[in-house]
């Protein structure tokens, strides 16, 4: 193996870091290969081992890529960008045998760190994004200063970082902004939100465990109550006797001419979901100007979401949407013949109720109230008839199960009725005085309809587990059903934990809408208010990044003055000549005052002839190092090497 071989390590480590943020996102054979490829690169390293020829390893290369066209096919997204910097970050090592080789890797880990901006943009994010670009630069430097310690390359990077951040805030606010996205790229592996466009039993209440955030809101003024608290996401209405689907058309609902009075304000932060679906409280009045309310009271963005959107709505908190016109046949549609225990049931409440919507669904809530019904993350599995399964011999489920097996019932009886999917309540960050709505608080509901009220909300969750509606996830499960890891091994610092949770999310938040809202509109704005006009944009705009740039090549000018007059190589030549004097002392031959190393190495021949091939390649190095101007590549690491081997007996 070349000498330059021996700081492939380091390389590998940069290359490690700057891919972990991925590592979930990657399909296995991507990781798989590329933890072979870099465990077969140290073998041959360790053992001097040949490595892979170029065909070898341009065939490995088509092979890596002809697997990501069978993995992606024709869906041309960030994970596909990422593997295929990932495939060739993993065979590069094997070929790097001279000083552009490594700077060349070096640098495609640059480019894969830039790729985690596709992943995400949050605080956590770009702090490791900085330590990458950190413990890259650092491989960098030791690239070219082979001899120096590890922990000065660190502290020059961590110098070279800090001399860039005035210029990288300077870029950040003036730099052209794009309206949006540079490439075309599509982050489909940013985030998901809990409900898709199926509901089945068991949906919902795998969310539980999640903590992760689904969104953040702001109130105008007070928060509300948590009975209010319903955050309307995705309308579920064909029911095929198993699972629940929402409908594919829906009419769009002009926005109102005016707010009306009594209406909360808020705005949402929404995480990336990959969807379209905008989080409203019922029952939304305002709505975003990229949004659209569709008649089932559901807001859509006009694109899906793929990173954090900030977007203002208002919403009146009632629980019905008032008089609306009769509903489509869809809203008491049901599969033939399936659950025909629970449509016999529903004839019996329906008729001792007299047929009106409310009775028959007291009659329903009573029925779920009386009979002994659990609510629990664990139910059994349900058969061919789950609502049949769920009424008469479970009768233990979640909130999906109760809003669908209560959607089931009240169709049954003639009424119109529909699933919705969303959240249910929110934790209240004390140090923002602001709600966040994680994954575990997703929830399911039933709405019927009548001529008074229009579609009007029924939960049977809060009959069944009135501790939900209040007290969160928690709230409404027996006690230890719901042991997250905090709870079994933090429990003695979860006050601790809690608070520090919130003080991070809130310093996240803010980094958020500083960060990721600094936006086209901003900057326009900004630079309007430097002067920076579209009619004079060009010539100020001109001026100042070329005043930037210019003080940016100064300082680069200046440290390359500054540092090309501290090289660090002389004086670890000059340590390593030490240290063979020192051999050479122990050996019996010191070294006379004012003798030159040539004089010296033909003296301590003659005394040690044994030792005349040692001292005369280490002598003959170390003068080719101190006073050529242009010494071989390796002779440094020939000259260090034949020191450290260079062990003399001692003389008799």
């Amino acid at each position: 193996m070349n000498e330059r071989q021996e700081y492939i390590p380091s390389i590998l480590f940069a290359l490690l870091v700057a891919i972990l943020p991925h590592v979930t996102d990657l399909p296995l054979w991507v990781i798989a290969w590329c933890a072979f490829m870099w465990t077969y690169t140290l073998v041959c390293m360790k053992y001097n081992r040949p490595v892979p020829s170029r065909l070898l390893r341009n065939v490995l290369a088509v092979i890596g890529i002809i697997g990501l066209l069978l993995t992606f096919r024709a869906r041309i997204d960030a994970s596909a960008y990422i593997s295929l910097l990932v495939i060739m970050a993993a065979i590069k090592p094997l070929e790097i045998s001279t000083h552009r080789d490594g700077m060349v890797t070096v640098f495609l880990a640059y480019f894969i760190v830039i790729t985690s901006l596709l992943k995400s943009e949050t605080l956590l994010m770009t702090v490791y994004m900085f330590i990458s670009v950190l413990v890259t630069t650092a491989v960098l430097v030791r690239i070219n200063d082979p001899a120096g310690r590890f922990r000065d390359h660190f502290r020059l990077s961590a110098v070279m970082l800090a001399q860039a951040a005035p210029v990288m805030l300077a870029l950040f606010f003036l730099f052209p902004r794009l309206e949006g996205s540079l490439v075309g790229i599509t982050r489909s592996d940013t985030g998901v939100t809990g409900f898709s466009e199926t509901l089945r039993p068991g949906g919902v209440s795998r969310l539980v465990e999640d903590d992760t955030v689904a969104f953040r809101v702001e109130f105008d003024g007070d928060i509300p109550d948590f009975e209010h608290l319903y955050w309307r996401g995705i309308v579920f209405v064909h029911f095929d006797g198993t699972a629940w689907r929402q409908q594919r058309r829906l009419s769009e609902m002009p926005p109102p001419e005016q707010e009306k009075q009594g209406t909360t304000g808020y705005s949402v932060i929404l995480e990336p979901h990959r969807s379209r679906w905008l989080f409203a409280m019922d029952f939304p009045e305002k709505i975003p100007e990229d949004g659209r309310m569709y008649e089932d009271f559901t807001v859509l963005s006009r694109k899906p979401v793929y990173r954090t959107k900030r977007y203002a709505m208002a919403s009146d908190i009632r629980d019905h949407t008032g008089k609306t016109d009769f509903p489509a046949d869809a809203y008491t549609r049901l599969a033939g013949g399936s659950n025909p225990e629970s449509r016999a049931l529903a004839a019996r409440l329906a008729e001792n109720a007299g047929g009106g919507a409310e009775e028959v669904a007291r009659n329903v809530l009573d029925y779920f109230r009386k009979h002994d019904f659990v609510y629990t993350l664990t139910p059994p599995l349900a058969g061919r008839n789950p609502v049949d399964d769920f009424l008469f011999d479970a009768r233990s489920g979640y909130c999906e199960h109760y809003a669908s097996a209560f959607a089931f019932l009240m169709r049954s009886a003639g009424i119109p009725a529909r699933v919705v999917g969303g959240y249910l309540g929110g934790e209240i960050n004390p140090f923002g005085n602001y709600l966040i709505v994680r994954q575990s608080y997703a929830h399911a509901w039933a709405e019927i309809w009548n001529e008074e009220k229009g579609w009007f909300r029924v939960d049977p969750t809060a009959v069944v587990a009135p501790g939900r509606i209040a007290g969160g996830p928690e709230g409404g499960l027996s006690p230890g059903e719901l042991r997250r890891f905090a709870d079994q091994y933090l429990q003695p610092f979860s006050a601790f934990i809690q608070q520090a949770r919130f003080g991070w999310d809130a310093f996240s938040k803010n980094w958020q809408a500083w960060f990721e809202g600094y936006s086209f509109e901003q900057q326009k704005a900004l630079l309007e208010r430097l002067g920076i006009t579209d009619a004079y944009r060009t010539g100020p705009l001109v001026l100042l990044l070329a005043g930037i740039f210019s003080v940016f090549l100064f300082f680069t000018v200046y440290l390359f003055v500054q540092l090309r007059g501290k090289k660090q190589r002389p004086d670890h030549v000059k340590k390593h000549y030490r240290q063979f004097l020192q051999k050479m002392s122990r050996a019996g031959v010191e070294k006379r005052s004012g003798e030159g190393p040539g004089e010296f190495a033909e003296r301590a021949a003659a005394a040690r002839p044994e030792l005349a091939s040692a001292i005369g390649e280490i002598t003959g190095l170390y003068i080719v190092l101190r006073y050529s101007p242009l010494p071989p590549d390796d002779a440094y690491f020939r000259f260090e090497k034949a020191v450290k081997e260079f062990a003399p007996p001692k003389q008799p």
